[in-house]
């Protein structure tokens, strides 16, 4: 059989398809890729600005929480040192101290029979601290966790200090006074002379942490346990 041939016009018609203009196989234009650039490039900006903000609000939260680790520590130090203690002086100032206190500003002293720990608020003695200090001038701990009677350390505790935002108006407990003009400075401190109860809070701006002692508490057990004794 021989091949059937189509008509010359319906080849030319087939042919044509392909080049109109109007059906559509056309790609984006050069306005349309830059509009979809931009569009990428806004996205990709915004998605980029927000995980730096949380980057940013991470590293906030892990400084915030560092640095109320270490207002812990040394508060856990400063209620060691009450409980320990015998006294706590109300002016500070006339106490006489184991260091020197060239710019550092006396304000908690616990008279001990070792000697008198004095905690102080000052400049940092070096480019390694930031903003003012709390140093301690006190007994350093042997490896018993005890006071040793023969050797006396100033150290800093922590820096980063700051004036309270709102500084206490009087004291949290009834009956308590004002110790050496502190509450507007960051380390205020409040005693109740009438149970030796010492209220102390340790600022660094807007951040504060606070911890209450009893001073010569060691005293007050030994006496009960005597008196069970004599008791029993």
């Amino acid at each position: 059989m021989g091949r059937t041939r189509k008509p010359l016009a319906l080849l030319s018609r087939a042919g044509r398809q392909g080049n109109d203009p109007g059906d559509g196989a056309g790609g984006f234009t050069l306005l349309e890729l830059l509009i979809v650039l931009l569009l990428a490039s806004g996205l990709a900006l915004v998605c980029f600005n927000a995980l730096l903000a949380d980057g940013q609000l991470v590293g906030r939260m892990a400084e915030g929480w560092r640095q109320r680790q270490e207002r812990e520590r040394a508060l856990d130090l400063i209620r060691h040192d009450l409980t320990q203690g015998d006294d706590v002086l109300l002016d500070p100032d006339l106490a006489q101290h184991r260091c020197s206190m060239n710019k550092r500003q006396p304000v908690l002293v616990i008279a001990t029979k070792a000697g008198p720990i004095t905690y102080a608020i000052g400049s940092p003695p070096s480019n390694i601290w930031a903003s003012r200090v709390l140093l301690r001038c006190g007994p350093a701990f042997t490896k018993a966790g005890v006071w040793s009677q023969k050797s006396f350390l100033n150290r800093v505790l922590i820096d980063g200090l700051q004036p309270p935002e709102t500084p206490w108006q009087q004291c949290p407990v009834a009956g308590g006074a004002e110790v050496g003009h502190s509450f507007a400075l960051p380390l205020s401190v409040c005693m109740e002379p009438a149970t030796g109860l010492v209220t102390v809070r340790l600022s660094q701006g807007q951040e504060d942490s606070t911890a209450s002692a009893v001073v010569g508490l060691h005293n007050l057990m030994a006496a009960d346990a005597l008196e069970n004794k004599a008791s029993n």
